[in-house]
Order: C-alpha cells, then sequence, then structure tokens
C-alpha cells in the first residue's frame, strides 16, 4: 500500500516502463517529464527570504504544466484574479455542449482541429441566436472551456460554457435577456448541431481532420447522417453573478484531469480513487464514490487527455473576446461601471497568497514579513550557499 499517493510518485515509477510499451505523443512525454521533475532540482530553483533576515527557505521551480495538479493553483487564481474585474456585474448562464462519443475516435487522431470546430460551432450559435431580434439581439460576453474527461478519466469531449444573460446592442445600450431560460434547448441543440457536422465535413473535406486507421470518407458520412438524434446540450438557469461560474471554469485552465486529493493507494498493480457520481449513476452532483482502474490504465487514460501544446483551452467571444473592439469598456459604462484593461496589473505570488490567506507560504513565520525571492539557481545545482548568510536584503 501506498499512502499519501500523488500523480508525480506514479509518474516516477511506472512511466519509464510505459514510455518503451507504448506508442505515446511528444505533449505526452512533455507532459510526463515535467511531472516527474515538478519542484525538484532539476529544475532549477530559488530562495526566499525575510527581508529582515529572520527565515530562508529553498524553493525548486515549479514546472507550469498546465495538467500538473502539484502547480495549478498559482495560475489559475491570476487568471480569475484578471476575470474577476473583467466579468460583467449580471448574471450569467451555464450551457454545456456534449459531442456524442461515436466521434471520440476523430478527437483522438485530431484534438487540435477537432477542438476548434467545437468551439467555433458553439460559439456561433450563441453569437447568433442571440444576436437575434426574436431571442436578445444583442452582443453577449461569453466565455468557454474545454473539458475531455469525465471523473473516470473516460473520454467525454465538452465545452462549459458562460454567457451573459444580457448583452451590448449596436448603439451602445445594454438589453438584459428577454427570458428566465435564455435560450430554448432545443433550438440551441439543433442549431449547435447542424453547425459542429457542416464544420466538421468542411474539415475533413479540406485535409485539416484525418480520418482513423479503418475508416472510409463514406463511413465518415454515414456516421454524420446518423448523427440525428438530440444531442446532450444543457442550459442552466442563470447564476446571480458570474464569479462562480468562472470559478468553476477555471478548474480546466490547470491541474489536468485529475488531482491528487483524488487518489487513495496504489494497491494490487491498480491505482484507487475518489470519483464524483453520474446522474446516470444515481448521483446529485456531490456524491462521491471510489473506483480502481489498473496502474497502466489509469495512467494512459490520463495521458490521453493532454492537450495539444500552447493550445488555448479557455476562449472569450463577443464581449469577452481577447481583441480591442470587443466592446467590454462600453458594456460596463452601459451597465455604470467602469472598467479599464490598462491598469490591468498582474499580482505577485507573494500578493496571491497573502490575499488568499496563505500566511505559512508567503509570509516570515517570525516577523510576517512578505518574503522575498533572489538568489535563482540553475536546473541541476544546488542552491547557492551565499543565500543562506542572514543580511537585510
Amino acid at each position: 500500500m501506498t499512502l499519501s499517493l500523488d500523480l508525480q510518485q506514479l509518474m516516477r515509477k511506472h512511466y519509464p516502463r510505459l514510455a518503451k510499451s507504448y506508442g505515446l505523443s511528444g505533449d505526452m512525454h512533455r507532459a510526463a517529464w515535467a511531472i516527474m521533475h515538478c519542484r525538484t532540482r532539476e529544475l532549477g530553483g530559488h530562495v526566499n527570504s525575510c527581508p529582515h533576515g529572520h527565515f530562508h527557505q529553498v524553493a525548486y521551480n515549479s514546472c507550469s504544466h498546465r495538467c500538473c495538479p502539484k502547480c495549478g493553483w498559482l495560475p489559475r487564481e491570476k487568471w480569475l484574479d484578471g476575470w474577476r474585474n473583467r466579468l460583467l456585474p449580471v448574471p450569467h448562464h451555464h450551457l454545456i455542449f456534449t459531442i456524442p462519443h461515436s466521434l471520440n475516435p476523430l478527437w483522438r487522431y485530431n484534438k487540435r482541429a477537432f477542438a476548434d470546430v467545437l468551439f467555433q460551432a458553439a460559439s456561433q450559435t450563441l453569437m447568433q441566436l442571440l444576436g437575434s431580434q426574436d431571442y436578445l439581439g444583442a452582443r453577449p460576453g461569453i466565455l468557454a472551456a474545454l473539458h475531455t474527461w469525465n471523473q473516470k478519466l473516460d473520454v467525454h469531449v465538452h465545452l462549459h460554457v458562460l454567457v451573459s444573460a444580457g448583452g451590448l446592442t449596436e448603439d451602445g445600450t445594454w438589453v438584459a435577456a428577454k427570458k428566465k431560460c435564455l435560450l430554448p434547448r432545443k433550438v440551441v441543440m439543433t442549431k449547435f448541431r447542424g453547425k459542429f457536422k457542416a464544420l466538421l465535413r468542411e474539415m475533413v473535406v479540406a485535409g485539416k481532420i484525418q480520418l482513423p486507421p479503418g475508416w472510409t470518407r463514406n463511413q465518415f458520412y454515414a456516421l454524420l447522417y446518423k448523427l440525428s438524434d438530440p444531442w446532450n446540450v444543457k442550459v442552466f438557469d442563470a447564476y446571480a453573478g458570474g464569479a462562480s461560474v468562472v470559478t468553476y471554469l477555471a478548474r480546466y485552465l490547470r491541474g489536468g484531469p485529475i488531482g491528487n486529493s483524488r487518489l487513495l493507494e496504489e494497491r494490487d498493480g491498480q491505482v484507487v480513487f475518489r470519483y464524483r457520481l453520474s446522474e446516470l449513476e444515481g448521483g446529485d452532483g456531490k456524491r462521491q464514490a471510489v473506483t480502481r482502474l489498473p496502474t497502466d490504465t489509469f495512467l494512459l487514460r490520463w495521458l490521453e487527455h493532454v492537450p495539444p501544446r500552447r493550445y488555448q483551452c479557455v476562449r472569450g467571444f463577443g464581449l469577452y473576446s481577447g481583441n480591442q473592439h470587443s466592446g467590454l469598456v462600453q458594456a460596463h459604462q452601459a451597465l455604470g461601471g467602469c472598467y479599464d484593461p490598462g491598469s490591468e496589473e498582474p499580482k505577485t505570488w507573494q500578493e496571491v497568497c497573502d490575499a488568499a490567506g496563505m500566511d505559512q507560504a508567503c509570509r516570515c513565520p517570525e516577523c510576517g514579513a512578505l518574503l522575498v525571492s533572489h538568489h535563482s539557481f540553475h536546473p541541476g545545482r544546488s542552491p547557492p550557499s551565499s543565500a543562506f548568510v542572514t543580511r537585510t536584503l
């Protein structure tokens, strides 16, 4: 039995053998290497010290890989801090667009292009419907996050989307959503299904999406034709503010498919971990159960969800798009607020930890002063001895 199990332990123990036995992608190798060496001397580090010389601490660098469960907290908090300021002070709806599992082989062989199609189909569906006078007649703020797994690490490709319950008209006025449900679910589902299938067909014809081995073009067209049943699109009631849903989306920004807190032990060649029961299993979103997978299966499932390198898994559209013409400043003004994107300054790690109440990580245990980082050392090197000389920095 292995107590206090974490993903780094599993990778260090089993990945070298796994890499020789299976054909893994470069993205998978990079993710595994980063996690195996996270916060070790192989990545170098620095020294955190009290400015008054009371305390010194060696801190090895984090790997900063988006799938690492050890070092995802700080980037998430910085991202959330920025979005708390940008978010419009109006109710927001949470929508989920799910892809039929029969298309999973296409995703496996074309992760980047397939995800692009999903982002385009969902955003175009919402922008066009909400831009229509039948529903809103304005431009909303849309924030979407890609998610490719379920609680048991099976492939489950879907998109979580945050949509403002209102939008900005062409004359610069704010219009609130006309209906409590924002959009009829069946209308959203039908339009999304049509757009996704059309965009996917165009990508295959253009050669931007390769068919999996054994698939023919005719088989692909036949599959698309069969996918006429209602797709799984959920439209939830509005939240009073979008902050809670943005916090939910932030889970998919960093940290990977499973956190270390869910790993229980490795026993008899299997990994035991907690998972949240789905609706089909009688779950309510909170109830948990315990399951186990063979160690190789667990790690291969985890590696399958490593996103393409530098792929943007969280994207904004409409008022929340990243360009200067998004209209976000104008929308804040129309709502009686003020937003200046030029005034945003990223917080230091000390400021982020301090704001989160993590005094033990960023303050001197003796005098309470914020720690100062200094004396960086290169990967593979030991910390410089001069870093521990008691002095005022």
